[in-house]
Formats: structure tokens, C-alpha cells, sequence
């Protein structure tokens, strides 16, 4: 018999420092895990000394890398990973006593800051037998890559991605603790769902597909290796960057001549960059309870640039459709942020005592 994949469970905690583990887990529904453990296993080069085979095998050290696709719940949870991917976090209610908070996640002061996480993902029993389940916890991670999948008429997927230096197995995962039940279906952040929008500046956008992107870069691993350990030394974060893709439905010609002459009545190209703001809100299909509005999740960044890929295509039995591609740019505002709004009041990372 098959084991269901649908019966294990991923999550994730804050972690206080380096070569810790944490002490508070969350856990999270996922439509696709492949957070692992990779184990560099090698053949050795080749040697003179009788035939030409494989004379012997080595490790090179093991890496956790992967993720996790899910469809977010903004009901408290997912600020976690927010945190963890931005650095920082400033959380406010949005009025006097109304019980909805707005967490505000950007790059912290020292805008390289990513901080520690600890992860971990347990695969289900077969037949519910004591002693085939099997439980991975992975330690001194730090979020990579956190992308947005926005379509035009199903629910908002957000895959996470992570790299960490160290992990434990764990032969009886059902003993593990969790800070929260799984979360309700109701703060899923639907692409269709009445009040959301991507706008350019002030103009809301006929947006037909979006994916937005948040890169952590990290430096190549082969500069993370010390001699004599067979683990990472570290991670760090050389490159940061928020980038966009859509594709636009064709309303008039605005958009596109402004994108290479500069104006909506130009007619030759200019050599200066199309930028401006951007601002994308999602939100849920059911309000908060007790409450008249939704849960939300919006990204908004000062400066990006915006370039449209290919040429005006027209095609029979098709509408006519404009891609673009955009990266932030650096501001004298903030580079970007993410607010989610929910009930939750605060997400505090915890720090050594």
C-alpha cells in the first residue's frame, strides 16, 4: 500500500541564534513539499590501476534545500514567513480598539539581515504502523525565495524556499508540539475576490496573470565550506530583489507608448527607463470574523521598472495581451514591503535572554 503524502505535515519556527533550534513551531497547510535534505554523494576521479570503473565513493557534505507551495492562509502564520524572508516587522492596529492589525514586513537596518528559522516536515505512517513514519527537523535555515502566484480566477499559491545548514531525524514525529491548529480555509486570499487590484502608479491594471517574486541570493555554497567541516559555515545573503511578471489586457495603446516613448502621445523612443510605483492587494473571500472587511495581503514598492517583453502579437481568435517584466529599484523610500492584515497583534522574534 501507497503511503498518503497528504497525511504528513510541514512547519516552521523562529530561531534565536545560529546553531540553535526552535522552541515555538507552526504549522502550515501545503499543496507541495520537497523541503529535504540533499546528501552530495560522489564518485571519486578516475584512477589508474587495473580497469576503467569507479574505484570509490565520497560525501561531500549534506545541504537542506527546498521548500514549500501553499495556499496561504493570512489568518496569523504567514507572517512568520514574511518575517523571516523581509527581516523585520512594525505591527499597528488599524484604529482604536478595532481588533485589526496591519504588519507592516521590510529589510531591517542592516539591509543584508535574514534571519534564522528552523523548519521541519513529517512523512505519514503506512497503515498506521508505530515505527514507518518518519520526522525531519532542519535547523539554521534562512528563507531564500518567497514567490507569489496571482491568477486571474483561483486561489493565490505562494511557494517558499529555504536553505539551512544542519537537520536531525526524528523516529516518532507524533510527539511533536505545535502553537496553532491548522488554519481556517476562510483566509485564503482568492485572485477574484472583490477589493483586489494591481496598480502602476495610480492606474489599476487589466492584469490577467501575475507572479512577483522576493529573492534572497545567497553566495555560492562552495565559498560557505571550511576545511574540515563537512557543513556549511554560514549563509549569507549577497542579493536581495522583488521582481514582477504579468501579462495586461490591451485597453489602448497608453500603456505600451508610455513604455517606450515616455508618454502616452509619444512617438519615438526614449532612452529613460519606464518606473513607477507599484501596489498589488489580495485579498480573502470571507471576512474577518466579527468584522466588515477581509483578511489582506498587499505588496507595494516605491520605484520598479517595468519593460515589456517581445512586441505587440496579434493572433486570430485571440485578444490582444502585453507582457511585461519589472525589478524594484532602490528608493529614498522603502524598497518594499509586505502588509498583512489580520487579528493577530504582533510577531515578535525571540532573542537570546
Amino acid at each position: 500500500m501507497a503511503v498518503l503524502a497528504a497525511n504528513g505535515v510541514v512547519g516552521f519556527g523562529p530561531q534565536i541564534t545560529k546553531e540553535s533550534v526552535a522552541t515555538t513551531w507552526y504549522r502550515h497547510r501545503a499543496t507541495q513539499v520537497d523541503l529535504g535534505v540533499n546528501d552530495d554523494i560522489r564518485q571519486g576521479d578516475p584512477e589508474v590501476g587495473g580497469s576503467p570503473v569507479p574505484t570509490f565513493p565520497y560525501k561531500a557534505g549534506p545541504v537542506v534545500a527546498g521548500g514549500f507551495t501553499l495556499q496561504p492562509r493570512l489568518e496569523d502564520t504567514l507572517g512568520w514567513l514574511l518575517y523571516g524572508m523581509m527581516g523585520k516587522v512594525t505591527s499597528a492596529e488599524t484604529g482604536i480598539g478595532s481588533g485589526i492589525y496591519d504588519h507592516v514586513f521590510e529589510m531591517a537596518t542592516d539591509t543584508a539581515f535574514v534571519p534564522w528559522m528552523s523548519t521541519r516536515k513529517a512523512v505519514a505512517r503506512r497503515d498506521g504502523l508505530v515505527a514507518t513514519d518518519l520526522g525531519e527537523t532542519y535547523v539554521d535555515c534562512k528563507m531564500v525565495g518567497g514567490n507569489l502566484v496571482l491568477p486571474n480566477d483561483s486561489p493565490i499559491n505562494m511557494r517558499c524556499d529555504f536553505l539551512g545548514r544542519n537537520f536531525t531525524l526524528d523516529h516518532d514525529p507524533t510527539l511533536w508540539t505545535w502553537e496553532n491548529a491548522m488554519e481556517s480555509w476562510e483566509s485564503v486570499p482568492i485572485a477574484c475576490a472583490t477589493g483586489g487590484f494591481i496598480k502602476f502608479e495610480t492606474e489599476e491594471l487589466p492584469v490577467v496573470a501575475c507572479q512577483m517574486s522576493w529573492q534572497n541570493r545567497p553566495l555560492d555554497l562552495r565559498a560557505e565550506k571550511v576545511y574540515g567541516d563537512p557543513f556549511l559555515e554560514d549563509i549569507t545573503i549577497v542579493g536581495r530583489r522583488l521582481a514582477i511578471e504579468m501579462t495586461v489586457k490591451w485597453n489602448n495603446p497608453d500603456l505600451y507608448a508610455k513604455a517606450l516613448t515616455g508618454a502616452v502621445n509619444g512617438t519615438a523612443w526614449t532612452s529613460a527607463p519606464f518606473t513607477g510605483a507599484l501596489d498589488v492587494k489580495s485579498v480573502s473571500s470571507v471576512n474577518i470574523p466579527g468584522e466588515t472587511e477581509p483578511y489582506s495581503l498587499r505588496v507595494e514598492a516605491d520605484k520598479i521598472m517595468l519593460s515589456p517583453v517581445g512586441g505587440i502579437v496579434l493572433a486570430a481568435g485571440g485578444a490582444v495581451m502585453l507582457r511585461f517584466t519589472g525589478v524594484a529599484l532602490d528608493s529614498n523610500g522603502t524598497y518594499a514591503r509586505f502588509t498583512l492584515r489580520n487579528q493577530a497583534t504582533s510577531y515578535v522574534w525571540p532573542v537570546a535572554s
